[in-house]
């Protein structure tokens, strides 16, 4: 009668489960700690690979530290995502910028140059221009623009803001984007995602260096010893270089996990 398990796949199979292979069989005789903190790093290899590629795949603007993804349809640039729980969708046709935020319509703003608005000792400045935003027909900001600067006025005072940075809203509400947030918007923001690839890759490289440090832990005390000592066979590991190792996997660890996520807070 034919028996399966005579077939060279099933000695394999067998011979497996009687003694192990390599660093497998190296795996299965750890102690539970060891092989606890090397399948965590394994998950952890993985699991945040998918994670970053996915984070450091999605493009868009930056508003409130959350991506708006863009996309282009019907002559119009929309910009969405979920900020603070609240899906939010800017849709930017020419100059003319709408929000609706969770589903409801948050206003209009529209963008205008206006040569009026431009102040009596800047108006002789080259490359000058009068700013003017509407929120709804009813006026939202009225500035003078140069080098990339917008220069709001009042009676008494000259507010200087960058329209180079991320964009904000008022009081971290979605619904109450700034004018700078509209100015960018209109011009074309400039597209970035979250997440620090540098640290993923230093994650990846930790966890393959700790987990050769866990499998070869012996083998590196060994070569540790052979370079201080001559007799070096017979020495071995006292019960504080034991604890020490466990001392240092564990932080290691530990280490890792704080990179791959500083990493995405970046």
């Amino acid at each position: 009668m034919y028996d399966r398990r005579e077939t060279g796949f099933w000695k394999l199979i067998l011979a497996f489960e009687k003694e192990g292979f390599g660093e497998l069989k190296r795996f299965r005789e750890m102690d539970w700690y060891r092989r606890t903190l090397v399948i965590l790093l394994l998950i952890m290899m993985v699991g945040f690979s998918i994670v970053y590629i996915t984070t450091l795949h999605r493009w868009g603007f930056n508003y409130i530290d959350t991506i708006l993804v863009k996309n282009e349809a019907n002559g119009s640039v929309t910009y969405s995502g979920k900020v603070h729980g609240k899906e939010t969708v800017f849709t930017v046709t020419g100059n003319t910028v709408n929000l609706t935020v969770a589903g409801k319509d948050e206003g209009t703003y529209t963008y205008v140059e206006d040569p009026s608005v431009i102040l009596e000792s800047m108006k002789n400045v080259e490359g000058v221009k009068g700013i003017v935003i509407y929120k709804d027909g009813k006026e939202f900001f009225t500035a003078t623009n140069e080098s990339n600067v917008i220069l709001h006025t009042d009676e008494e005072h000259v507010i200087i803001l960058s329209v180079t940075k991320t964009g904000t809203a008022e009081g971290n509400n979605p619904a109450y984007p700034t004018a700078q947030t509209i100015f960018m918007l209109v011009h074309g923001p400039e597209l970035t995602h979250h997440g620090y690839g540098e640290c993923w890759l230093i994650g990846l490289f930790l966890s393959v260096l700790t987990i050769i440090a866990m499998l070869f832990a012996d083998e590196i005390f060994d070569f540790c010893m052979m370079l201080v000592i001559k007799d070096y066979s017979s020495s071995e590991p006292t019960g504080l270089e034991l604890a020490t190792r466990y001392a240092y996997w564990t932080i290691a660890v530990v280490a890792i996990i704080a990179i791959y996520v500083i990493g995405l807070a970046l």
